[in-house]
């Protein structure tokens, strides 16, 4: 049709539904030039206001997950006697109208996009129950979710995979699309093994004789508990007032030096799980990151951004005050660790998992504050590796005689130094040739009701 510059409108009639209709945009500037693009317009009879043509049928359905949570924004392809495509809206329905009898048709649901939506270590909690036995996933379509690298089964490898997404090192999945669907019609043979027989990800229509109906159930592939969004939003979790509390101890930084972090969680043997993302301000830079109860595996980290993702599941007891890692930071600044370190849901969300399947929240302490401090502390030496000297810092609540004693891997005594200190924070500074030696080295701090050690490392010019 010739371009209008004066048409600001578009009639559609029942003669179009079930078409996509191409649409020209034009504009024009004050000089009378113009440019256009093209889009298009899929029309669609959701209310069924439009009479058949005689002799026509329709294919329709519904796209729900197996909660019967309407899904939004599903493609839908109807191929065979006729090429057409709809979108599913909030109702998740979708409808082909004015089908020739006696063609063969084909539907075909397709959503590929937002994988992490719904997942979660939860999900990794769920899994590694079903893999060991203790609790089986309860429907074909929860063990369809879990079998995230598409292999058939549920194994481990599935776990690596949706941990590697929730921690943001991959962003979807290498052998499997973001959502599946399954013909709501079919019957699995064996529901506890549904890939015992193909299960029909299409409905296939020959010879189409009157209206049909064609369902689906939505498979969330990594969202084995249902949490995903159906409607495209951004999922909440609904959590009590309990949260998980990560603890370090608070320092003091000083500018070029570098510090060791050891942290912690209260009440660990009480949870099945956690996830978080910990930011760094660009006070500090982020050195190492040394692994105890939470490995590699358990970890992204991503030291450009100044962010680290965490992702930790447990089927065994843990001790409540484990240690879970230890990042090694340098400063750039003065300042207190508390201003430089933060936990926040900005890659990763933020949550843990009790034992009675409660979803928390995650808070970040620092313990033993400068200005509160109410036990003997001895603090890790800074810096550590060092070469001509370093410093090693301890507290006292009250003034106490104290004895510092440094001694090699083999146990013997390297240096020794006694005195009476004042109440507060104290500080000996170690100097290379104190020591004439080189290498891994453990201090102790031994006061009257008090003794605890760290290790330090010398190295060699």
């Amino acid at each position: 049709d010739p371009v209008v510059a004066t048409q600001t409108g578009l009639n559609l009639t029942c003669a179009d539904a079930g078409k996509v209709v191409l649409v020209e945009l034009h504009a024009w500037d004050n000089a009378g030039k113009d440019d256009f693009c093209v889009t298009y317009v899929e029309v669609q009879d959701n209310r069924s206001v439009c009479a058949s043509t005689p002799g026509a049928v329709s294919i329709a359905g519904t796209i729900a997950t197996e909660d019967k949570g309407a899904l939004q924004g599903a493609s839908i392809t109807l191929s065979g006697a006729a090429s057409l495509s709809a979108t599913t809206p909030t109702n998740g329905g979708y409808s082909f109208v004015n089908l020739t009898k006696g063609a063969d048709f084909t539907i075909t649901p397709q959503l590929d996009k937002n994988y992490i939506n719904g997942v979660s270590t939860f999900d990794l909690v769920l899994i590694q129950k079903h893999i060991l036995g203790v609790t089986a996933l309860n429907s074909p379509y929860k063990m369809i979710a879990a079998d995230a690298n598409n292999s058939k089964s549920i194994s481990t490898l599935d776990m690596i995979q949706i941990r590697k997404l929730i921690l943001n090192i991959d962003t979807r999945f290498a052998s499997n699309t973001s959502w599946r669907f399954v013909d709501a019609s079919y019957s699995f043979p064996q529901p506890s093994n549904p890939w015992a027989a193909v299960f029909p990800e299409v409905a296939n229509i020959n010879d189409i004789s009157n209206n049909v109906t064609a369902n689906f159930v939505a498979i969330k592939i990594g969202d084995v508990n249902g949490t995903a969004s159906v409607s495209g939003a951004v999922a909440t979790e609904v959590r009590g007032a309990k949260n998980m509390t990560l603890s370090t101890e608070e320092l003091e930084m000083t500018s070029g030096q570098t510090y060791e972090l050891p942290f912690r969680a209260k009440d660990l043997s009480k949870l099945q799980g956690f996830q978080f993302a910990m930011q760094f301000a660009e006070q500090v830079e982020l050195l190492d990151l040394e692994y105890a109860t939470m490995k590699a595996e358990n970890f992204g980290v991503f030291a450009k951004e100044g962010v680290i993702t965490t992702s930790f599941n447990t089927s065994t007891a843990l001790a409540d005050d484990a240690l879970l890692f230890t990042l090694k930071l340098r400063a750039k600044a003065n300042i207190n660790l508390s201003k430089v370190v933060s936990i926040n849901s900005r890659i990763t969300n933020t949550e843990a998992y009790n034992q009675q399947n409660e979803v928390m929240g995650v808070q970040l302490r620092f313990n033993q504050s400068l200005q509160q401090l109410d036990r003997v502390s001895l603090y890790q030496n800074s810096p550590n590796p060092f070469y001509e000297e370093t410093a090693l810092s301890f507290y006292l609540p009250e003034a106490a005689k104290a004895v510092l004693t440094i001694r090699d891997v083999k146990g013997a005594l390297i240096y020794k130094v006694e005195g009476d200190y004042a109440k507060g924070m104290n500080q000996i500074v170690l100097k290379e040739e104190n020591l004439r030696a080189a290498g891994v080295m453990y201090y102790t701090l031994e006061t009257a009701d008090f003794i605890d050690t760290r290790k330090m490392i010398l190295l060699q010019r």
